[in-house]
Formats: structure tokens, C-alpha cells, sequence
């Protein structure tokens, strides 16, 4: 094995770790807003019974803050999990983030509909040459450019997002 394929492998390695340790759900919620309505209602209480139906009220909100909007499909969970990687964070968590919103936002999985979101959207923000490959089974042998591969799952749908290099044509 030559030395660059030695270090790619190195850094996929310690990059696929670095995801399992971390949490790829989605990104942090502003949380503390519940907390102090909580720490309040009890001071409204001595007012009347304003604090009383204040609580139930905090209660279904942080509820569904958890769960979501079932119309939505925002308060079905979906479960994640990384594949292979030799991608940033950053980038990775994006990527999922994108995935996630796509098909929660669908009833069924619409593989083109999620290929293309992800392509477009690394295109405008990362540069050209992005590929997005969608789908519950598939094979492929792929080069990419260093730092930009990305092989997930979102519930059933496997998601393999590269970059390679684009070189402008010459003219004879």
C-alpha cells in the first residue's frame, strides 16, 4: 500500500470514530427557553389559577419541541448512522442534516428528489463536482477527492456522497 492510500485510510479511520462518538441527531436546540417559563409559573401562581393551567400548557410545548409536528413528519425519528467517511464534521453533519429534513419531509423515500437536494445544496456551498448517489442497494468503486466522501444511512435509504476534481479543459 503506498503511502497516500496509507494516510487516507489512517484519516477515514480516525474520522469514523470521531462520528461514532458523536452525536449526529440534529443540531442543538436552544433549550434553556423552557426552563425559565417553568422557573416563572410558580411565581404567576399566588395571581390566580394562571399557573396552574400555565404548566400543562409548558409541559405539551416542551413535548412537542420533542417530538415535533407529526404532520410534518418532524416527530418521526429516523435513525442515522455513518457508513464510511473521510469528510469534516461540519461537512458530515450537514450532509445528515439534509438527508434527515428530506425524508422527513416526504412520506415515502424519493431517491432522486433526495440525490438531487444534497448535490445542489454541496454545489452552491462547497464548490462544483459533488455526486450523490441515493438508494436501499446499490454498489459502487468510487475516487474522490481528499476529504469529501461521505457513505450513510438514513432509515433505509443509503446515501453516498463524494467530490472529485475538476480540471478545466485545455485547448489544443
Amino acid at each position: 500500500m503506498d503511502p497516500a492510500q496509507e494516510e487516507l485510510e489512517r484519516r477515514s479511520r480516525y474520522l469514523s470514530s470521531l462520528v461514532r462518538r458523536t452525536r449526529l441527531d440534529d443540531p442543538p436546540q436552544p433549550e434553556p427557553e423552557p426552563e425559565p417559563k417553568v422557573e416563572r409559573k410558580p411565581a404567576a401562581e399566588p395571581s390566580g389559577g394562571e399557573g396552574k393551567a400555565a404548566k400543562p400548557e409548558t409541559k405539551e410545548r416542551e413535548a412537542a419541541k420533542v417530538k415535533g409536528d407529526a404532520a410534518s413528519g418532524e416527530g418521526r425519528k429516523v435513525a442515522v448512522r455513518v457508513r464510511a467517511a473521510d469528510m469534516p464534521l461540519a461537512l458530515q453533519r450537514r450532509a445528515i442534516w439534509i438527508a434527515r429534513e428530506v425524508v422527513l419531509s416526504t412520506p415515502r423515500l424519493e431517491s432522486k428528489r433526495l440525490a438531487l437536494a444534497l448535490k445542489k445544496e454541496f454545489d452552491t456551498t462547497y464548490g462544483p463536482a459533488w455526486h450523490c448517489i441515493v438508494g436501499t442497494s446499490f454498489g459502487s468503486y468510487v475516487t474522490h477527492s481528499l476529504g469529501g466522501f461521505l457513505y450513510f444511512s438514513v432509515d433505509k435509504a443509503y446515501i453516498l456522497l463524494f467530490r472529485t476534481a475538476v480540471e478545466p479543459l485545455s485547448k489544443p
